[in-house]
């Protein structure tokens, strides 16, 4: 009786987290990445400075990059939601966006770096995208052994 109120409660709490992740999809591809293309474009055509260049281009492809980190995490709150708990799509899911977000914390380190030394843009980069990315990529790794051990218990029985 315990485990099935359990999966009640991840599948409540899930479809909350869901239509938070939803909602920021929505202002993604309804606001933000049109705004970034029509200011890129805007740069391009009115200044010249590589420096304004490089900022608009480094935005657009860290937003292209948290917007892949949202959909991947919208799609395993999304399986949540469905009752699919512990099977290896759900968790490829987890694991997918922890890998997006461990990208996305080095591209922002690069350009924070190369901005710094050729354009002297003095922009701070902290660890705590990669400690996040890396914290999902645990996570999904551990609940694949759970997985596994889980069904290795069930053929022992």
């Amino acid at each position: 009786m315990k485990n099935f109120q359990n999966k009640t409660k991840i599948i409540k709490v899930s479809k909350i987290i869901q239509h938070i992740l939803f909602a920021g999809l929505v202002l993604w591809v309804g606001l933000g990445i049109p705004i970034a293309l029509l200011q890129a474009f805007n740069l391009w055509n009115k200044i010249g400075s590589p420096a304004a260049l490089y900022l608009q281009g480094g935005a657009i492809v860290m937003l292209l990059l948290s917007f892949t980190v949202n959909l991947k995490l919208f799609r395993f709150f999304d399986r949540l939601k469905n009752g699919n708990l512990f099977d290896a799509q759900t968790i490829g899911y987890l694991a997918g966006a922890g890998k997006w977000w461990v990208m996305f914390s080095i591209v922002e380190g690069l350009f924070y770096a190369v901005g710094q030394e050729f354009f002297k843009i003095g922009q701070a980069w902290s660890f705590g995208g990669l400690f996040a990315g890396l914290t999902l990529i645990f996570v999904a790794w551990l609940l694949k052994e759970a997985q596994e051990l889980q069904e290795e218990q069930e053929l022992t029985v």
